[in-house]
């Protein structure tokens, strides 16, 4: 079917773009842009009593695309689905069959990069749809749903929160920085000290020495207490030193000979890390380029599409011959035969099946482009240089170092000192683990000691007591908690970086530098789960429902008895909800268990975050800033102590309604302004960007707003044209007619709208989708400002009921949870920030 006429369906435009430039002029390649068909999102839409079946609908402004499909199909011999080979792939290419229907011949087209070579290859090596990883997926997606719209709502009623939600996975990654958070709690910190010299060689060269003995006692180190508890767990014959005993050790040994009892060197070589999987090149990322797990994937995504690398969702360090064979002519032409591998390595996965079997992520193509020859820039070229320096070190010879270990001999006393030498660089040369500059690591990595040899005096120049202080578990990062959800079999490293941003948008975990620390919120929700779905939230059995989705994938489970045990039964989660939501349980529940807290005044999650009841049964909130791994008994004392002084309104001077006093106050809703007292009181809230920029108490900002609405004068009909504040933001009304005013100026229009400028904007017809109904709630939505064009489509930010979010022709995309509600944050997006929230969410339909 060399000359037939062929239609290909991939995902994205970029993709499209790229394998275009590659084929012959028969074909014709249309992107679908994600799923053309989903769940809907305002019910369940599953029918449990039929088999789980899947209600699905055709995705908001898809209806033309499938228009468009269709008609390519009358035109064509054959049809191939060219989305990725996974799970998601193959469920699009299934929904394309489902709806398109197509009579003509169909295959699935099958590559792992985009050169020449692998799409004209796989223009002729066709296979057909993957029944087995379609249900798999839909396993998966149906598991998902089921979890998230059956157990949500259960935790809405339970913690009086709406904005809550449960996750598979989700919940099980908040479980882990919850559970560590837990140990830093319990953790007991002790101090320790030891002793440090500062030497002379013969040859006058200065070097350190630890000691490591006193008295033929070994001196206790930091291994000597609990990694986890702190608990000291040294044997009976080892010296844990206190200061004093320090102190007195230090002063004997001043005035004793340091002599070179024994020098020892020992070789040894490290051999380089496997080529990157999407775990490993997520950790490293995090860790050299210092770009989160979500942007890491986004970066990796359009990377492929463009043609620089293979695909980027594998748990396969395997490399093909052919990008075995690339990476060693890059190293010989590079660094020179002595820097290669004696043999080609090669990698397996670990297990069989891993991600359906794609190979490791690697530069793409027979011939690896070098860095510096690609149009890459910024943060594209980075992670491209990363992929490549990992993929060629891999093919190198491993680094020979050496250490040397010279025990120094002062009376009673016993000193170490050790030194490392890199003897052969081998493979750093090209690729270091958490540093960016292989060059720099090599000097960091070598500890080189002066020539010694037994017997020699050492010249003493300091000695002194030392103060080490045992550290507590340390927080996961990004990183490390990816590293912890892939040695536990939690999720797939396709998922983990979505894991992570679920938690930072649900503010269930917030970042403190690189570590992830969970909130009140987050552990009332941990807490909730582990006292009342502790199945649903155990780390095996989520690892063995992976297994089983695994299993479903390659043919040997079947899909109904995988849900049914899952959802179906005594211990299903079905039932297991029925038997939480008749509990009458609201007060336990909402009441956290933090060891360091007293049960007399226990810390509260209610609708708007943490509280505490003080004696007269006053809650009081606990500042944003609390966190559960840092408050203490006493902390929350003081606060219910100080509770009232907390709540005392501030007097900032006469108003402008009644001439009354205005007083800065705080609610339910947060902060507003009040002039007057009672029935008579003339109340406004305080706007974010007035609170971010400490103007709460300016008496002339507050007049401003307390005095609205602004009467700006009349039309020819005489009715009055007003300028005020909704719920949803500033608008002008008349007569019923309303528009919306820019609310991304902090409220200037607002204040400076004249009524010549009021009624022009009244006159003309609203916003397609405003519905003229600005501020009273409408769930229509209007557009603020455009942006720019993508894929020749304008660009648009639009606010609605829900919050911002971005129009692009006349498809609405969500933005991130940051920005939904961020005035000042989402008026700040640039057009490049905008394509890139677009292509991740049509990346992930």
């Amino acid at each position: 079917m060399d000359n037939a006429n062929t239609l290909i369906i991939v995902e994205s435009p970029t993709k499209a773009r790229t394998i275009s430039k590659f084929l012959p002029s028969n074909c014709k390649v249309v992107a679908s842009k994600g799923h053309i068909r989903d769940l809907p999102e305002d019910r369940m839409a599953i029918d449990v009593e039929k088999g789980f079946a899947c209600e699905y609908q055709i995705v908001a402004g898809k209806q033309s695309l499938i228009k468009e499909l269709k008609s390519s199909l009358k035109t064509v011999d054959r049809l191939l689905l060219a989305t990725d080979e996974d799970r998601e792939g193959e469920s699009i290419s299934w929904h394309l069959l489902e709806v398109l229907k197509p009579k003509v011949p169909h295959q699935r087209m099958v590559f792992h990069e985009i050169t020449k070579k692998a799409i004209t290859d796989a223009l002729d090596h066709g296979r057909d749809l993957d029944e087995n990883l379609v249900q798999a997926q839909e396993s998966r997606r149906v598991v998902d749903r089921l979890y998230g719209y059956t157990l949500s709502p259960t935790l809405w009623k339970k913690l009086s929160n709406k904005r809550l939600s449960a996750g598979r996975v989700q919940s099980v990654g908040l479980r882990l920085t919850v559970d560590r958070e837990r140990l830093r709690i319990a953790f007991s910190q002790s101090t320790y000290f030891d002793a440090k010299a500062q030497l002379l060689s013969v040859s006058k060269q200065a070097f350190e020495a630890k000691i490591t003995a006193y008295a033929g006692q070994p001196i206790a180190t930091g291994k000597d207490f609990d990694s986890t508890t702190g608990v000291y767990k040294g044997k009976e014959n080892t010296l844990l030193l206190d200061e004093e005993r320090a102190k007195a050790i230090v002063k004997e040994l001043s005035s004793e000979t340091f002599i070179v009892e024994d020098i020892q060197k020992k070789p040894f070589v490290t051999r380089p890390s496997i080529p990157f999987t999407t775990s490993t090149l997520q950790q490293d990322a995090i860790k050299k380029l210092h770009i989160s797990a979500s942007e890491t994937m986004r970066i990796a995504q359009r990377l492929y599409e463009n043609g620089y690398i293979t695909y980027m969702r594998t748990d396969s360090p395997s490399l093909s011959q052919e990008g075995t064979n690339a990476a060693r002519d890059l190293v010989n032409q590079l660094y020179g035969k002595e820097y290669l591998s004696p043999s080609p390595r090669y990698f397996a996965a670990k297990s069989v099946g891993a991600q359906e079997a794609h190979e490791a992520i690697r530069p793409a193509g027979e011939r690896f482009a070098v860095p510096s020859e690609t149009s890459l820039s910024g943060k594209d070229f980075a992670l491209y240089e990363l992929i490549w320096k990992r993929t060629l070190a891999s093919q190198m010879a491993d680094a020979k170092k050496a250490t040397t270990t010279v025990t120094i001999k002062a009376g009673n006393g016993t000193f170490v000192a050790s030194g490392t030498q890199i003897v052969f660089p081998g493979f750093i040369r090209a690729y270091v683990e958490g540093s960016d500059d292989p060059d720099a690591a090599l000097d960091d990595k070598e500890t080189l000691l002066p020539a010694m040899k037994a017997g020699e005096e050492c010249a003493l120049q300091q000695l002194e007591e030392v103060a080490h202080q045992t550290k507590s578990p340390a927080r996961y990062t990004e990183a490390s908690l990816v590293q912890e959800l892939e040695k536990r079999g939690i999720g797939r490293p396709s998922t983990y970086a979505s894991i992570i941003k679920t938690l930072l948008d649900r503010k269930y975990v917030i970042k403190d530098g690189p570590a992830l620390v969970p909130t009140f919120m987050g552990f009332a929700v941990c807490q909730f789960l582990e006292s009342n779905f502790p199945q649903f939230i155990d780390y095996d059995f989520t690892s063995k429902m992976e297994d089983n989705l695994d299993k479903i994938a390659a043919g040997k489970l079947d899909k109904k008895v995988f849900l049914n045990a899952f959802y179906l039964g005594e211990e299903g989660l079905e039932n297991q909800n029925k038997l939480q939501l008749a509990l009458d349980n609201k007060v336990v529940t909402k009441t956290l268990r933090l060891p360091q807290i007293s049960e007399e005044n226990p810390v509260m999650i209610g609708p708007y975050g943490p509280y505490v009841v003080d004696g007269e049964g006053q809650f009081i909130s606990l500042p944003n800033t609390w966190l559960p791994g840092t408050t203490t008994d006493e902390d929350v004392k003081t606060l219910i102590a100080e509770g009232k002084k907390v709540h005392v309104p501030v007097e900032i001077g006469k108003g402008p309604v009644h001439g009354e006093p205005v007083k800065v106050m705080n609610g339910r809703f947060g902060p507003y302004w009040q002039e007057g007292d009672g029935k008579s009181a003339v109340r406004a809230s305080i706007p974010k960007w007035v609170q971010d920029a400490g103007k709460s108490e300016d008496l002339e900002i507050a007049s401003r707003y307390l005095a609205l609405p602004r009467v700006l004068g009349k039309d020819e009909q005489g009715n009055e044209v007003l300028a005020q504040k909704g719920k949803y933001g500033p608008y002008i009304s008349c007569n019923k007619k309303t528009r919306k005013l820019n609310r991304l100026d902090k409220d200037q229009q607002l204040f400076s709208i004249t009524l010549e400028e009021a009624l022009e904007l009244l006159s003309k017809e609203p916003e397609k989708g405003s519905g003229g109904k600005a501020g009273r709630g409408s769930a229509k939505a209007s557009v603020i400002k455009e942006l720019g064009q993508f894929e020749k489509e304008t660009v648009a930010l639009a606010t609605g009921r829900y919050g911002f979010y971005l129009r692009v022709g006349n498809q609405n995309i969500a933005l991130p949870n940051e920005y939904k509600k961020d005035e000042e944050k989402a008026g700040a997006l640039t057009i490049d920030e905008a394509v890139a929230i677009i292509r991740a969410k049509r990346a992930k339909e």
